[in-house]
């Protein structure tokens, strides 16, 4: 079940990497991001999906070296 976590949370990283980066240059350009709900809403931030990439590829990680543990030799 680890491995799986671990493969899901790569691409689940990867994802929000490209989608950071696709945002970030996106705003260097000028283009403002969507809001969130109402028009006076919360816009979409580069952050948010930046923040996301670490998360997923660190849960990536831990759920690699806990696999890594389980099997043993």
């Amino acid at each position: 079940m680890e491995k799986s976590i671990s493969a899901v949370a790569y691409w689940l990283g990867s994802i929000c990497t490209v989608l950071a980066l696709i945002s970030r240059i996106l705003i260097a350009f000028g283009w403002t991001p969507p809001r969130i709900g109402a028009s006076s809403g919360v816009a979409v931030s580069y952050l948010s999906f930046f923040h996301g990439a670490a998360l997923f590829f660190l849960l990536s990680i831990a759920s690699w070296c806990r696999s890594a543990k389980t099997q043993g030799p």
